[in-house]
Order: structure tokens, then sequence, then C-alpha cells
């Protein structure tokens, strides 16, 4: 198998086919794109328990800061604040306790950041782990539909429902990329690569570089757009595969066309550049704290954005025929399946481990 997100069809084909058992109570119930799980919870009114799974490879003390970081940000894109983390780490037999101190400080700036806490921590050396990895699940509670409605009612109570132009089909709703494509993914390269990007860049470039970890897209950021941006149909935080993978997986859980301009995808200029060293695509790389918004209140949903400070800008509009238009300029073309990771190709290929 290649590497990078089952696809899809192995996930069918493999995976779908040998689940037969259902709960009642769940929230909902698995798919090739769905990362969280969810529980009705009773007694609490409508809220309902969500919970995630999460991971980051690499020998970088930053490791676990992304894997808290996509933990958070699925939650978030699903509605729910982030209460805590549980997390454990495999390392590799040569591995150092210093890099476990590392990797704990990591967890902790994340965890700080987001005011959770880790429940529990738990760790093994072992043969499997050719990177360190850190797995994190994370929990947290959706708001109810009253409570979320009733919030953005009261701050936008002029809002006129007939205004929207959706169509029955689906159609007509514009998506929103809130944050920079590949710029997790920029980030960790840095991390696991510094030492040969300062044979290319000044440290200036690459202190600004690493400064870039603050304009990931918080938690808080995405959940104010869901609480008084005005109708949101879809949230899609940009993992594996990057823009490309997130906007084919968006068609699919929508079951709707798109047409996206490739060239109103936000990328920093550090992000070309390291991309352009490494011969990497920032399309297709690993974007965790970046997201995809469908909306039918766009210029609404934009603004709570930029009030959060978020960046946030329109890139393309849903559509009532299954086509997935990319276009760039006068070039047109068709989006095609997911493509591995880039982030996931670059590791592989630097550690010398082939598919």
């Amino acid at each position: 198998m290649r590497y990078g997100k089952i696809t899809q069809t192995a996930w069918q084909r493999s995976v779908r086919k040998q689940l037969h058992t259902r709960g009642p109570e769940l929230l909902f119930g698995p798919t090739p794109w769905e990362a969280c799980s969810g529980l009705a919870a009773e007694g609490a009114g409508d809220k309902g328990f969500l919970w995630t799974e999460a991971h980051a490879y690499g020998r970088s003390g930053r490791t676990g800061f992304y894997a808290v970081l996509q933990a958070a940000g699925e939650l978030a894109a699903r509605g729910a604040r982030i209460c805590s983390v549980s997390v454990r780490v495999l390392l590799r037999p040569d591995a150092e306790e210093e890099e476990l101190r590392e990797l704990t400080a990591g967890i902790e700036d994340a965890c700080a950041g987001l005011g959770i806490c880790v429940s529990t921590f738990q760790g093994e050396v072992t043969p499997a782990a050719a990177q360190n990895t850190v797995f994190v699940t994370g929990a947290g509670t959706i708001r109810s539909e009253a409570e979320t409605r009733e919030t953005r009612e009261s701050s936008h109570p002029g809002a006129d429902p007939a205004a929207c132009g959706r169509r029955d089909d689906g159609s007509g709703q514009e998506i929103l990329l809130c944050g920079y494509a590949g710029l997790e993914g920029t980030l960790r390269v840095l991390g696991e690569a510094e030492e040969e990007l300062k044979t290319r860049f000044v440290p200036a470039f690459l202190a600004r570089t690493e400064a870039l970890k603050d304009e990931l897209v918080t938690p808080d950021q995405l959940l104010a757009a869901q609480y008084q941006g005005g109708r949101i149909t879809a949230v899609r935080q940009i993992g594996s595969g990057g823009v490309l993978a997130a906007l084919w997986e968006l068609a699919e859980i929508l079951h709707t066309g798109l047409e996206a301009d490739l060239r109103a995808v936000a990328l920093k200029q550090e992000t070309v550049e390291i991309c352009e060293f490494f011969r990497l695509n920032p399309y297709q790389m690993t974007s965790a704290g970046s997201f995809l918004i469908v909306t039918e209140d766009a210029e609404i949903v934009l603004n709570v954005l930029e009030k959060a400070g978020a960046r946030a800008g329109r890139l393309g509009v849903t559509k009532a025929q299954n086509a997935r238009v990319i276009t760039s300029g006068e070039e047109t073309r068709y989006l095609d399946r997911p493509a591995p990771d880039e982030l996931v190709r670059w590791t592989a290929e630097r550690t010398g481990i082939r598919e």
C-alpha cells in the first residue's frame, strides 16, 4: 500500500465491509473522512461528548505540539472545544531521554496555549518506531444546537434566510480558506531539517519562519465563526494530503461538485521557498491549523474571523454537478483523488524507507 492515509477505495473495500456493529448512542458513524467520535450525553441537555485521535512523528522536540494542535483542530471543526488530552509516546530504540523531555515540553506548550491539561501520559521505547511518534486523544464537549442557534441569532438578528442563495441541491455556497496552506508542514520541515536550511537561508529568515506558528488558526478563532458566524454547512481541517485532498474530501462529504481558484490559496512566502528548496508541493502538504469552511453567509463568517484575528478568504463555490474543477488563471483542470502527503513522502525519502 502507498504512504499516507488509506485511500477511499481501500477503506470502502477493506474497512467498511468488515464493520457491522452499530451503537444507537453514537452521534455519527465511521467514514473515510471522519476524524471524531461522539456520544450523546444523557442528562446534559442536547450536548454531546466528542473525542478524536491525532499523531505526529519526527526527531524535533516540537512533534508533540503538532499532534495536540491537530486533535484540537479536529474537535473545533466539529464545533467542540477541547478539554484535555491523553498522550502516548513511542520512542525509537536509540532515542535519548532528552528527546522525551523535549517532546513533553512541546506537548505542554500546546496545552498551555489552549488552556487544557494532559490527563494521562504514557511512553515506551519500541522497535516498531522508526521515528519518535506522539499519539494524542483529545476530548471535548459540543454545544447544543439550541445554544449555537441562540448565539448566532443574538449576534446577527437581522440575517435574512432568503438572502443566502443556497439551492436545494447544496450548490451555491461559498468555500472559504481559513489560515495558510502548507504552514504546519513548513514548520515541521523546519524542525526536522534546520541545519540543512541554514545552508540556503539566513538566520533571520528561519527565525521569521519559526514565528509563523502564531499564524496557525486556534480552536477559539474557528469556534467564534461557528457560534457567531452565520450559517456554516461544513468545516474541514486541512490535514494529510493538503488543501487539494481537503477539497476532495469536502466534496465527498457534501455530495456536491465544486470550483476552486488555486490563485486564491493563501501561502506564506516562507512556505514557498522552503518547499522549493526540498521540491515539495505546498498544496499537497499537511496543514493542520488551517481549515476549509462551507457557508451560506460568507461575509458574516469572514468578518467574525477577522475580528478573532484569523486570516480567511474566499476560495471557491459548491456546484450541483459532480465535477470538481480547479482553475488557475486561464488554466482549468479537474481535481484528482488525494495524493500521498508531501511531508510523509519527504520523511520516507530521508529515512530511506520505501513503499
